[in-house]
Formats: structure tokens, sequence, C-alpha cells
């Protein structure tokens, strides 16, 4: 309600704030979206929701990640979330360049979550402490749909409304 007393119906944002709440939760969603299909993928392969976040932190920690239990597993969690706040943040930005990226959000953003898997899988994973061995074809496909459907396009979208397209 504004000072007059009426509602206001807003598209675009007014602040700020609303684009970063915008750019927060998609890349808070896509996150937990990509974990939540990492559990449910690798689970019949034998991998935990503990040894897959340790798997994550060992980026960083190398393989002692997997002897620190449930720390090096939240410190798993936390690096997993910034990465796709900091990729929401980034396809934001760049958004604000090339507004293509907010208006075709099917598009774009199949084709950042095709980009943000190939940088993961070349570029830092094998810079990280842990080399890891080759991807099963069908792992390779699963992630990619992942990164395509849960993580590019949720993330393309939130940069739209935080850019204040309505969602059509």
């Amino acid at each position: 309600m504004d000072t007059t007393g009426t509602f206001q119906n807003r598209t675009a944002p007014t602040a700020i704030g609303d684009g970063l709440r915008w750019v927060l939760a998609g890349g808070l969603l896509a996150g937990a979206l990509d974990l939540t299909f990492a559990f449910v993928w690798y689970g019949p392969q034998g991998a935990t929701p503990l040894r897959i976040l340790q798997f994550i932190a060992s980026g960083v920690l190398g393989r002692g990640s997997f002897q620190m239990g449930l720390a090096s597993a939240t410190l798993g969690a936390f690096f997993h979330f910034f990465i796709c706040v900091c990729a929401a943040a980034i396809y934001y930005l760049v958004s604000r360049r090339f507004p293509f990226l907010t208006r075709r959000v099917l598009i774009a953003g199949a084709l950042f979550g095709v980009l943000m898997f190939l940088a993961m899988r070349f570029i830092v994973v094998p810079l990280s402490a842990i080399k890891p061995s080759p991807m099963k074809v069908g792992n390779v496909i699963g992630e990619l749909c992942s990164h395509v459907f849960l993580v590019g396009m949720v993330i393309a979208y939130a940069a739209s409304r935080a850019a204040g397209r309505p969602s059509a």
C-alpha cells in the first residue's frame, strides 16, 4: 500500500533490493534443486548426501574431506550454494548488458546451463584439490540436464524477474 492508501501493482523493481532478492532466490533455488538432483541421481549408485557434500568440499580440502564428517559436508554445502548464487549474480549482471538473456529465458537459460556444466567439468574441477575420474555417459547426460533445467533456466528466470520483466 502506498501513502495514499492504495495498492500498487509493481512489475519492475523499485529498488536494488528487489533485484538482489530475485538473484539470491534464484541462486539458492538452483543450488537446492541441483543438490536434490545429485542426491536422487547418485543415491542408487551408492553415494550418500554426506559423501556428495564432502566431495564438493574436497575441491578445496582434498581427500581429507572424506574423514572430516559433518564439518566438511557443511563446507561443501556452503561452497555449492555460494557458487550458485555467484552464478546467478553474474548472469544478472551480464543480462543488464545483453537484454536477450532476460527476454528469452528458456533459450538463454539452457545455454547458460550448458556453459555452467562445461565450466565446472573442464575448469573448476580440474583446478581443484581432487582429481576426478572420468564420468560415465549416463552421469554426463544426467548432470547436463540438471544444469540446463534446474540451474540455468532457474537462474535465467530469476534474472528476468530481477530485471523487472513479467513472467510469461
